[in-house]
Protein backbone atom coordinates (compact mmCIF):
# COMPACT_ATOMS: atom_id res chain seq x y z
CA UNK A 1 0.00 0.00 0.00
CA UNK A 2 1.39 3.60 -0.88
CA UNK A 3 1.97 6.21 1.51
CA UNK A 4 -0.81 7.92 -0.25
CA UNK A 5 -3.34 5.03 0.15
CA UNK A 6 -2.56 4.61 3.78
CA UNK A 7 -3.45 8.35 4.28
CA UNK A 8 -6.63 8.24 2.78
CA UNK A 9 -8.02 4.69 4.32
CA UNK A 10 -6.67 6.09 7.98
CA UNK A 11 -8.68 9.47 6.77
CA UNK A 12 -11.79 7.63 5.42
CA UNK A 13 -11.90 5.42 9.02
CA UNK A 14 -11.54 8.10 10.77
CA UNK A 15 -14.62 9.87 9.23
CA UNK A 16 -16.87 6.85 9.48
CA UNK A 17 -15.60 6.07 13.01
CA UNK A 18 -16.49 9.31 14.52
CA UNK A 19 -12.89 10.85 16.08
CA UNK A 20 -14.64 13.95 16.36
CA UNK A 21 -12.00 15.58 17.98
CA UNK A 22 -9.61 15.60 15.09
CA UNK A 23 -12.43 15.71 12.91
CA UNK A 24 -13.57 19.11 13.97
CA UNK A 25 -10.53 20.98 14.85
CA UNK A 26 -6.81 19.57 13.54
CA UNK A 27 -5.02 20.45 10.52
CA UNK A 28 -2.71 18.34 8.88
CA UNK A 29 -0.25 18.36 5.47
CA UNK A 30 0.13 15.42 3.67
CA UNK A 31 1.16 14.75 0.33
CA UNK A 32 -0.13 18.06 -1.40
CA UNK A 33 -3.31 17.39 0.64
CA UNK A 34 -4.63 19.68 3.68
CA UNK A 35 -7.29 18.52 6.20
CA UNK A 36 -9.37 21.24 7.49
CA UNK A 37 -12.34 19.39 9.06
CA UNK A 38 -14.91 21.95 10.40
CA UNK A 39 -12.64 24.76 11.14
CA UNK A 40 -14.35 27.74 12.63
CA UNK A 41 -14.08 29.62 9.72
CA UNK A 42 -15.75 27.11 7.60
CA UNK A 43 -18.37 25.11 9.69
CA UNK A 44 -21.81 27.99 10.05
CA UNK A 45 -24.56 27.41 12.47
CA UNK A 46 -26.40 25.92 9.43
CA UNK A 47 -23.75 23.58 8.67
CA UNK A 48 -23.59 22.21 12.46
CA UNK A 49 -27.50 22.28 12.44
CA UNK A 50 -27.65 20.07 9.75
CA UNK A 51 -24.83 17.88 10.10
CA UNK A 52 -22.48 18.98 7.30
CA UNK A 53 -18.91 18.92 7.46
CA UNK A 54 -15.44 19.48 5.84
CA UNK A 55 -13.75 16.48 6.59
CA UNK A 56 -10.72 17.26 3.52
CA UNK A 57 -9.04 19.82 1.77
CA UNK A 58 -6.37 19.73 -1.06
CA UNK A 59 -4.50 21.52 -3.20
CA UNK A 60 -6.64 21.51 -6.85
CA UNK A 61 -3.86 23.30 -8.79
CA UNK A 62 -2.26 21.80 -12.11
CA UNK A 63 -2.26 21.38 -15.82
CA UNK A 64 -5.79 21.66 -17.07
CA UNK A 65 -7.19 18.30 -17.73
CA UNK A 66 -9.03 19.69 -21.37
CA UNK A 67 -8.87 22.41 -23.42
CA UNK A 68 -11.58 25.06 -23.60
CA UNK A 69 -11.50 28.05 -26.21
CA UNK A 70 -13.27 31.36 -26.81
CA UNK A 71 -17.20 29.47 -28.42
CA UNK A 72 -16.50 25.95 -27.06
CA UNK A 73 -19.88 24.39 -25.14
CA UNK A 74 -18.67 21.46 -23.23
CA UNK A 75 -21.24 18.83 -21.37
CA UNK A 76 -20.08 17.73 -17.83
CA UNK A 77 -21.81 14.24 -16.82
CA UNK A 78 -20.57 11.27 -14.58
CA UNK A 79 -19.46 7.36 -15.16
CA UNK A 80 -20.48 5.61 -12.11
CA UNK A 81 -20.15 1.80 -11.22
CA UNK A 82 -24.12 0.90 -11.14
CA UNK A 83 -26.09 -0.49 -13.06
CA UNK A 84 -23.91 -3.40 -14.35
CA UNK A 85 -21.82 -0.97 -15.44
CA UNK A 86 -17.89 -2.81 -16.09
CA UNK A 87 -16.47 1.05 -15.03
CA UNK A 88 -14.42 0.20 -11.65
CA UNK A 89 -14.20 4.08 -10.44
CA UNK A 90 -17.01 6.43 -10.23
CA UNK A 91 -15.77 9.58 -12.45
CA UNK A 92 -16.62 13.10 -13.99
CA UNK A 93 -16.56 12.77 -18.21
CA UNK A 94 -16.31 15.98 -19.88
CA UNK A 95 -17.69 15.87 -23.32
CA UNK A 96 -17.38 18.14 -26.42
CA UNK A 97 -20.76 19.10 -26.91
CA UNK A 98 -20.33 19.91 -30.84
CA UNK A 99 -18.18 16.95 -31.47
CA UNK A 100 -19.92 14.46 -29.08
CA UNK A 101 -16.80 13.29 -27.90
CA UNK A 102 -15.77 12.91 -24.71
CA UNK A 103 -12.19 14.91 -24.03
CA UNK A 104 -11.71 14.20 -20.31
CA UNK A 105 -12.00 12.25 -17.39
CA UNK A 106 -11.04 12.36 -13.66
CA UNK A 107 -9.00 9.91 -11.84
CA UNK A 108 -10.17 10.28 -8.09
CA UNK A 109 -8.72 8.11 -4.91
CA UNK A 110 -9.95 4.47 -4.95
CA UNK A 111 -11.12 5.43 -1.61
CA UNK A 112 -13.56 8.15 -2.70
CA UNK A 113 -14.22 6.48 -6.13
CA UNK A 114 -14.60 2.46 -6.24
CA UNK A 115 -17.33 0.86 -6.16
CA UNK A 116 -19.26 4.03 -6.12
CA UNK A 117 -22.00 6.28 -8.29
CA UNK A 118 -23.48 9.40 -8.60
CA UNK A 119 -26.95 9.56 -9.51
CA UNK A 120 -26.62 13.79 -10.12
CA UNK A 121 -23.71 15.70 -10.95
CA UNK A 122 -23.27 19.86 -10.51
CA UNK A 123 -21.52 22.44 -11.42
CA UNK A 124 -21.04 26.32 -9.62
CA UNK A 125 -22.72 28.64 -12.19
CA UNK A 126 -19.50 30.04 -12.83
CA UNK A 127 -18.04 26.61 -13.59
CA UNK A 128 -15.26 26.51 -11.03
CA UNK A 129 -16.14 23.57 -9.08
CA UNK A 130 -17.73 20.13 -9.83
CA UNK A 131 -20.00 18.67 -7.32
CA UNK A 132 -20.09 14.63 -7.25
CA UNK A 133 -22.36 13.17 -4.96
CA UNK A 134 -20.54 9.77 -3.90
CA UNK A 135 -22.72 6.86 -2.99
CA UNK A 136 -22.28 3.42 -3.03
CA UNK A 137 -23.77 1.94 -6.05
CA UNK A 138 -26.69 -0.80 -7.15
CA UNK A 139 -25.30 -4.30 -6.17
CA UNK A 140 -22.11 -3.03 -4.20
CA UNK A 141 -21.28 -5.20 -1.47
CA UNK A 142 -22.48 -4.40 1.74
CA UNK A 143 -20.48 -2.40 4.20
CA UNK A 144 -18.70 -0.56 1.25
CA UNK A 145 -21.01 3.07 1.82
CA UNK A 146 -19.18 5.68 1.90
CA UNK A 147 -21.48 8.88 1.70
CA UNK A 148 -19.57 12.20 0.52
CA UNK A 149 -20.22 14.97 -1.35
CA UNK A 150 -16.80 15.87 -3.65
CA UNK A 151 -15.69 18.64 -4.32
CA UNK A 152 -13.17 19.24 -7.87
CA UNK A 153 -11.61 21.93 -9.53
CA UNK A 154 -13.55 21.68 -12.79
CA UNK A 155 -10.25 22.68 -14.82
CA UNK A 156 -7.49 20.29 -13.47
CA UNK A 157 -10.46 17.62 -12.39
CA UNK A 158 -8.50 17.35 -9.06
CA UNK A 159 -10.36 16.78 -5.72
CA UNK A 160 -10.81 20.10 -3.90
CA UNK A 161 -12.99 19.52 -0.90
CA UNK A 162 -14.35 16.00 0.57
CA UNK A 163 -17.69 16.96 2.24
CA UNK A 164 -19.75 14.47 4.67
CA UNK A 165 -23.37 15.31 4.51
CA UNK A 166 -24.66 13.27 7.48
CA UNK A 167 -26.30 11.29 4.63
CA UNK A 168 -26.89 9.47 0.85
CA UNK A 169 -26.17 12.87 -0.87
CA UNK A 170 -28.52 12.13 -4.24
CA UNK A 171 -28.73 15.36 -6.70
CA UNK A 172 -26.84 18.63 -7.27
CA UNK A 173 -28.42 21.73 -9.25
CA UNK A 174 -27.08 25.32 -9.50
CA UNK A 175 -29.79 28.18 -8.92
CA UNK A 176 -30.34 31.82 -8.93
CA UNK A 177 -32.33 33.00 -5.57
CA UNK A 178 -34.87 36.07 -5.80
CA UNK A 179 -31.95 38.31 -4.79
CA UNK A 180 -29.74 37.10 -7.65
CA UNK A 181 -27.27 35.28 -5.69
CA UNK A 182 -25.53 32.11 -7.19
CA UNK A 183 -26.04 29.18 -5.25
CA UNK A 184 -26.03 25.44 -5.04
CA UNK A 185 -28.66 22.94 -3.58
CA UNK A 186 -27.42 19.71 -2.69
CA UNK A 187 -29.99 16.76 -1.78
CA UNK A 188 -29.97 13.53 0.45
CA UNK A 189 -31.16 10.29 -1.34
CA UNK A 190 -34.44 10.60 1.33
CA UNK A 191 -35.82 7.44 0.78
CA UNK A 192 -36.56 5.52 4.28
CA UNK A 193 -34.95 2.64 3.67
CA UNK A 194 -31.76 1.20 5.40
CA UNK A 195 -29.75 1.40 2.51
CA UNK A 196 -30.69 5.48 1.94
CA UNK A 197 -31.53 7.20 4.61
CA UNK A 198 -31.14 11.13 3.52
CA UNK A 199 -31.61 13.47 6.49
CA UNK A 200 -33.10 16.34 3.87
CA UNK A 201 -31.20 19.21 1.62
CA UNK A 202 -28.42 21.37 1.76
CA UNK A 203 -27.66 25.12 0.17
CA UNK A 204 -23.98 26.03 -0.13
CA UNK A 205 -22.52 29.46 -1.75
CA UNK A 206 -19.38 28.22 -3.93
CA UNK A 207 -18.32 32.43 -4.02
CA UNK A 208 -17.71 31.42 0.28
CA UNK A 209 -16.06 28.40 -0.11
CA UNK A 210 -18.93 26.22 -0.17
CA UNK A 211 -19.87 27.28 3.08
CA UNK A 212 -23.90 25.86 3.92
CA UNK A 213 -25.97 28.91 4.27
CA UNK A 214 -29.50 27.16 4.35
CA UNK A 215 -31.44 23.82 4.53
CA UNK A 216 -33.89 21.84 6.08
CA UNK A 217 -34.35 18.54 7.91
CA UNK A 218 -37.02 16.22 7.11
CA UNK A 219 -38.48 17.30 10.28
CA UNK A 220 -38.20 20.47 9.19
CA UNK A 221 -40.16 19.67 5.87
CA UNK A 222 -42.09 16.88 8.06
CA UNK A 223 -41.55 14.83 5.28
CA UNK A 224 -38.45 13.19 2.56
CA UNK A 225 -38.02 15.37 0.31
CA UNK A 226 -36.93 13.74 -3.22
CA UNK A 227 -35.78 16.64 -5.54
CA UNK A 228 -36.15 20.45 -5.50
CA UNK A 229 -36.23 22.68 -8.02
CA UNK A 230 -36.28 26.74 -8.35
CA UNK A 231 -38.48 28.70 -10.05
CA UNK A 232 -37.08 30.47 -12.76
CA UNK A 233 -37.27 34.00 -10.76
CA UNK A 234 -35.55 32.04 -7.69
CA UNK A 235 -38.38 33.01 -5.67
CA UNK A 236 -39.39 29.45 -4.52
CA UNK A 237 -37.88 26.04 -4.30
CA UNK A 238 -40.27 23.20 -4.98
CA UNK A 239 -39.58 19.90 -3.31
CA UNK A 240 -41.65 16.51 -4.27
CA UNK A 241 -42.40 14.27 -1.20
CA UNK A 242 -43.23 11.22 -1.60
CA UNK A 243 -44.42 8.83 1.45
CA UNK A 244 -42.40 8.06 4.05
CA UNK A 245 -41.00 4.60 3.23
CA UNK A 246 -41.22 4.03 -0.58
CA UNK A 247 -40.99 0.07 -0.66
CA UNK A 248 -43.54 -0.06 1.80
CA UNK A 249 -45.93 2.76 0.80
CA UNK A 250 -45.48 4.33 -2.11
CA UNK A 251 -48.61 2.33 -3.93
CA UNK A 252 -50.74 3.44 -1.25
CA UNK A 253 -50.51 6.80 0.06
CA UNK A 254 -50.21 10.06 -1.76
CA UNK A 255 -47.17 12.56 -1.92
CA UNK A 256 -47.33 16.20 -1.84
CA UNK A 257 -45.04 18.85 -3.15
CA UNK A 258 -43.59 21.46 -0.76
CA UNK A 259 -43.37 24.98 -1.76
CA UNK A 260 -40.45 26.83 -0.35
CA UNK A 261 -40.15 30.62 -0.07
CA UNK A 262 -35.98 30.82 -0.56
CA UNK A 263 -36.16 34.43 1.65
CA UNK A 264 -36.85 32.54 4.80
CA UNK A 265 -36.52 28.68 3.78
CA UNK A 266 -40.07 28.04 4.86
CA UNK A 267 -42.55 26.21 3.42
CA UNK A 268 -45.62 28.08 2.61
CA UNK A 269 -47.68 25.60 0.93
CA UNK A 270 -48.30 21.91 0.76
CA UNK A 271 -49.74 21.01 -2.57
CA UNK A 272 -51.45 17.60 -2.70
CA UNK A 273 -49.98 15.18 -5.36
CA UNK A 274 -50.61 11.83 -6.23
CA UNK A 275 -48.49 8.28 -5.77
CA UNK A 276 -44.58 9.13 -5.63
CA UNK A 277 -43.96 12.53 -6.77
CA UNK A 278 -40.40 12.77 -8.52
CA UNK A 279 -39.80 15.98 -10.67
CA UNK A 280 -41.10 19.36 -11.35
CA UNK A 281 -40.61 22.02 -13.77
CA UNK A 282 -41.74 25.64 -14.41
CA UNK A 283 -42.90 27.31 -17.55
CA UNK A 284 -40.56 30.14 -17.84
CA UNK A 285 -43.43 32.81 -17.17
CA UNK A 286 -43.83 31.20 -13.47
CA UNK A 287 -47.44 30.40 -14.63
CA UNK A 288 -47.38 26.75 -14.62
CA UNK A 289 -45.48 23.78 -13.17
CA UNK A 290 -45.20 19.86 -14.00
CA UNK A 291 -44.41 17.49 -12.06
CA UNK A 292 -44.10 13.38 -12.32
CA UNK A 293 -45.82 11.15 -10.06
CA UNK A 294 -43.75 7.36 -10.67
CA UNK A 295 -45.91 5.35 -9.40
CA UNK A 296 -49.26 6.68 -11.16
CA UNK A 297 -47.32 6.52 -14.84
CA UNK A 298 -48.88 10.20 -15.00
CA UNK A 299 -47.59 14.35 -15.15
CA UNK A 300 -49.89 16.67 -13.15
CA UNK A 301 -50.12 20.03 -13.75
CA UNK A 302 -50.71 22.62 -11.67
CA UNK A 303 -51.91 26.09 -11.88
CA UNK A 304 -48.84 28.17 -9.54
CA UNK A 305 -50.79 30.80 -7.63
CA UNK A 306 -49.10 34.11 -8.74
CA UNK A 307 -51.07 36.59 -6.41
CA UNK A 308 -50.19 37.12 -2.70
CA UNK A 309 -53.46 35.20 -1.50
CA UNK A 310 -53.58 32.63 -4.57
CA UNK A 311 -52.61 28.81 -4.16
CA UNK A 312 -51.22 26.17 -6.24
CA UNK A 313 -53.59 23.95 -7.27
CA UNK A 314 -53.41 20.54 -9.71
CA UNK A 315 -55.30 21.07 -13.17
CA UNK A 316 -55.04 18.59 -15.25
CA UNK A 317 -52.98 14.95 -14.91
CA UNK A 318 -51.45 12.93 -18.42
CA UNK A 319 -50.63 9.45 -19.36
CA UNK A 320 -46.96 8.75 -19.91
CA UNK A 321 -45.36 5.23 -20.13
CA UNK A 322 -44.08 3.52 -17.08
CA UNK A 323 -42.11 5.22 -14.15
CA UNK A 324 -42.05 8.40 -15.15
CA UNK A 325 -38.70 10.67 -13.26
CA UNK A 326 -37.27 13.36 -15.16
CA UNK A 327 -38.68 16.10 -17.31
CA UNK A 328 -37.54 19.39 -19.12
CA UNK A 329 -39.73 21.57 -21.27
CA UNK A 330 -38.85 22.78 -24.69
CA UNK A 331 -38.00 26.36 -25.41
CA UNK A 332 -41.07 27.82 -26.42
CA UNK A 333 -42.41 25.84 -23.57
CA UNK A 334 -45.03 24.12 -25.72
CA UNK A 335 -43.67 20.02 -25.19
CA UNK A 336 -42.90 18.84 -21.94
CA UNK A 337 -40.39 15.76 -22.69
CA UNK A 338 -40.70 13.32 -19.57
CA UNK A 339 -38.18 10.40 -19.29
CA UNK A 340 -40.37 7.11 -18.64
CA UNK A 341 -37.49 5.88 -16.97
CA UNK A 342 -39.24 2.71 -15.22
CA UNK A 343 -38.75 3.80 -11.78
CA UNK A 344 -39.58 0.59 -9.95
CA UNK A 345 -39.97 -1.33 -12.32
CA UNK A 346 -38.43 -2.91 -15.83
CA UNK A 347 -36.04 -0.55 -17.87
CA UNK A 348 -37.84 1.72 -19.70
CA UNK A 349 -36.91 2.88 -23.07
CA UNK A 350 -38.84 6.08 -24.56
CA UNK A 351 -39.69 9.27 -23.99
CA UNK A 352 -43.30 10.66 -23.90
CA UNK A 353 -43.54 14.00 -24.85
CA UNK A 354 -46.78 16.30 -24.02
CA UNK A 355 -48.31 19.42 -25.88
CA UNK A 356 -48.36 21.41 -22.63
CA UNK A 357 -51.95 23.29 -24.19
CA UNK A 358 -53.91 20.86 -24.76
CA UNK A 359 -52.53 18.40 -22.06
CA UNK A 360 -52.18 15.40 -24.30
CA UNK A 361 -49.58 13.42 -25.59
CA UNK A 362 -47.52 14.28 -29.08
CA UNK A 363 -45.73 11.02 -29.21
CA UNK A 364 -43.85 8.46 -27.45
CA UNK A 365 -40.27 8.58 -28.62
CA UNK A 366 -38.30 5.38 -28.93
CA UNK A 367 -34.54 5.68 -27.78
CA UNK A 368 -33.58 2.74 -26.30
CA UNK A 369 -31.59 5.08 -23.88
CA UNK A 370 -32.60 2.31 -20.54
CA UNK A 371 -33.70 3.77 -17.77
CA UNK A 372 -33.18 7.13 -18.64
CA UNK A 373 -33.85 9.40 -15.65
CA UNK A 374 -32.20 12.77 -16.64
CA UNK A 375 -33.13 15.21 -19.90
CA UNK A 376 -31.12 18.57 -19.96
CA UNK A 377 -32.00 21.12 -22.60
CA UNK A 378 -29.29 22.45 -24.72
CA UNK A 379 -28.88 26.45 -24.10
CA UNK A 380 -29.64 27.63 -27.63
CA UNK A 381 -33.12 24.90 -26.91
CA UNK A 382 -32.08 22.70 -29.81
CA UNK A 383 -31.28 19.79 -28.49
CA UNK A 384 -32.63 17.77 -25.58
CA UNK A 385 -29.75 15.32 -23.82
CA UNK A 386 -30.89 12.25 -22.30
CA UNK A 387 -28.76 10.49 -19.61
CA UNK A 388 -28.94 6.59 -19.62
CA UNK A 389 -28.57 4.53 -16.05
CA UNK A 390 -28.63 0.89 -17.64
CA UNK A 391 -27.30 1.42 -21.14
CA UNK A 392 -24.54 3.57 -20.39
CA UNK A 393 -24.19 6.44 -22.59
CA UNK A 394 -26.11 9.57 -23.50
CA UNK A 395 -28.49 10.03 -25.84
CA UNK A 396 -29.05 13.40 -28.14
CA UNK A 397 -31.94 14.40 -29.79
CA UNK A 398 -33.40 17.19 -31.75
CA UNK A 399 -35.59 19.28 -29.73
CA UNK A 400 -37.57 20.13 -33.17
CA UNK A 401 -38.24 16.75 -34.88
CA UNK A 402 -37.62 14.44 -32.12
CA UNK A 403 -34.72 12.76 -33.80
CA UNK A 404 -32.13 10.65 -32.31
CA UNK A 405 -28.95 12.66 -33.26
CA UNK A 406 -26.13 11.00 -31.45
CA UNK A 407 -25.59 7.99 -29.17
CA UNK A 408 -22.71 8.90 -26.58
CA UNK A 409 -20.83 6.41 -24.90
CA UNK A 410 -19.95 6.69 -21.65
CA UNK A 411 -16.37 5.91 -20.77
CA UNK A 412 -15.52 2.24 -19.19
CA UNK A 413 -19.19 1.73 -19.92
CA UNK A 414 -20.06 3.66 -16.71
CA UNK A 415 -23.72 4.63 -16.39
CA UNK A 416 -24.56 8.38 -16.16
CA UNK A 417 -26.58 10.72 -14.22
CA UNK A 418 -27.31 14.32 -14.87
CA UNK A 419 -25.42 16.64 -17.04
CA UNK A 420 -24.38 20.55 -17.07
CA UNK A 421 -23.86 22.48 -20.04
CA UNK A 422 -20.75 25.11 -19.43
CA UNK A 423 -20.19 27.54 -22.56
CA UNK A 424 -16.53 29.27 -22.50
CA UNK A 425 -16.22 33.08 -23.57
CA UNK A 426 -13.17 35.29 -24.08
CA UNK A 427 -12.06 37.28 -20.55
CA UNK A 428 -9.09 39.79 -20.73
CA UNK A 429 -6.00 37.51 -21.64
CA UNK A 430 -7.89 34.66 -20.59
CA UNK A 431 -10.77 32.43 -20.93
CA UNK A 432 -14.18 32.55 -18.89
CA UNK A 433 -16.86 30.13 -18.19
CA UNK A 434 -20.60 29.45 -17.20
CA UNK A 435 -23.09 27.15 -16.60
CA UNK A 436 -26.13 27.65 -19.31
CA UNK A 437 -28.10 24.73 -18.71
CA UNK A 438 -28.57 21.54 -15.72
CA UNK A 439 -30.62 19.32 -14.26
CA UNK A 440 -32.62 22.58 -12.87
CA UNK A 441 -33.31 24.00 -16.14
CA UNK A 442 -31.28 26.73 -17.88
CA UNK A 443 -29.31 29.18 -15.96
CA UNK A 444 -27.21 32.45 -16.84
CA UNK A 445 -26.97 33.96 -19.81
CA UNK A 446 -29.25 31.27 -21.24
CA UNK A 447 -31.86 31.56 -18.78
CA UNK A 448 -31.61 35.70 -19.26
CA UNK A 449 -31.76 35.08 -23.17
CA UNK A 450 -35.18 32.95 -22.58
CA UNK A 451 -36.63 35.04 -20.42
CA UNK A 452 -36.60 37.94 -22.95
CA UNK A 453 -37.96 35.82 -25.35
CA UNK A 454 -34.36 36.50 -27.64
CA UNK A 455 -32.06 33.32 -29.00
CA UNK A 456 -29.01 32.35 -27.12
CA UNK A 457 -26.07 32.81 -29.26
CA UNK A 458 -22.56 30.95 -28.01
CA UNK A 459 -19.63 33.66 -26.83
CA UNK A 460 -18.17 33.41 -29.98
CA UNK A 461 -21.14 34.80 -32.35
CA UNK A 462 -22.28 37.43 -30.04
Amino acid sequence: MTRTARYVSVLVLATVGGAALWAWSIGVKHDGSVVLAQQATWATPEAQRLGVRLVETRDPNGSAAYTAQPGDLLFFTNSGTGYAAPNPKNSVVVINAKTRKPIAMSDIDAAYSEKLSSHGIGLSPDAKYTYLPSMTSIGAAEGTTREYTLVLDTRTLKLYQVLATGGTPHHVKAFRDGNGRQLVLVEHFNWNTANSAGKGWFVIDPKDDNKVVAGMTTNDLHGNCYSGFTTPDGKYLYCTVPPPNRNELGREIDGWLAKIDTSTWKTVQSIPMHHYPLWTVFSLDGKWAWVTNSEDNSVLKVQRGLGPRDRDKVVAEVKTGGGPYGMRLSLDGKELWVADKGEGGPAGKTITIIDTEKDSVVSTVQTDCLRNDHIILSPDGSEMWATCNESHDVVVLDAKTHAMKSRIPMPNGGDSHGGVFVSYARSGNGVSAEVVSDQNGLLGSALDAALKGMPWTPPSAR
